[in-house]
């Protein structure tokens, strides 16, 4: 049996829903409300000791780390395969969605949480807002947390964040030229894992994601949101989603 731990169909959590959807996998949904500090709760914790979405559980076997998750279930069910057939293209597949993981997802994380999280925790009070940090597992997460809640990230790690991102988009336009898709001319687990970085980047980031700049990264995204997986990963939402880009 298959049991996927995830948040909204947004940043990793979307990444192993497309995956499963897009193979056509049935699997049990246990939605984890970060909002609650569920991540952080006893009981996921024991799911996964980083307390982070998502996680799979697959006949009692857990997997953590959204990129992993992909290729597991890749690995367990190639019958629908989202791995190019081609090694180069196989490659490529891999050498973008390391790209993704340590270069582009970080910079996009920062400002998400640069925006976000003080709206999160405002109304919890310092006493109950320290209790739920002292649950985070990660030391380097309760510190972000810390910086994010009261928007402290220095000015120039913000602006850096927002450089890589100019950067990460124009590299994406051009991972696009003479390809439909982001390792070449098949859809893969590099379109998988990026998706949902990318979907809201023409509303937050219009300077530099637009028609102009980016035509091909929108149509891109065009033929991304009417992949009937995608669209089935994006139906799971339990909370209001920004209309698509494009």
């Amino acid at each position: 049996m298959l049991e996927l731990f995830h948040y909204e169909p947004t940043a990793n959590s979307a990444k192993p829903m497309i995956c499963l959807k897009e193979k056509g996998l049935d699997f049990v949904s246990h939605y984890i409300d970060l909002h609650a500090f569920e991540q952080h709760g006893p009981e996921y914790v024991k799911i996964n000791p980083n307390g982070q979405v998502p996680a799979l559980r697959h006949d009692g076997r857990i997997i953590t780390e959204s990129t992993v998750i992909n290729e597991y279930l890749e690995d367990v069910f190639p019958q629908i395969p989202l791995r190019p057939a081609d090694p180069y293209e196989r490659a490529q597949m891999r050498i973008w969605s390391k790209f993704v993981d340590e270069y582009y997802c970080p910079a996009l994380s920062l400002i998400g949480w640069h925006h976000l999280i003080e709206g999160i925790v405002k109304d919890l009070g310092a006493e109950k807002f320290e209790a739920y940090l002292a649950r985070i597992p990660l030391h380097e997460q309760r510190e972000k947390w810390r910086l994010a809640a009261t928007k402290s990230f220095p000015k120039e790690q913000l602006d850096e964040a927002v450089r890589k991102l100019r950067f990460s988009m124009k590299r994406h336009e051009e991972r696009l030229q003479g390809s439909p898709w982001l390792a070449g001319s098949t859809f893969s687990l590099a379109d998988v894992n990026t998706y949902s970085m990318t979907a809201a980047m023409p509303f937050f980031f219009s300077e530099f994601v637009n028609e102009k700049d980016t035509p091909r990264t929108l149509e891109w995204l065009q033929a991304m949101q009417a992949r009937p997986g995608v669209q089935a990963a994006m139906a799971m939402a339990k909370k209001p989603m920004r209309p698509p880009a494009g």
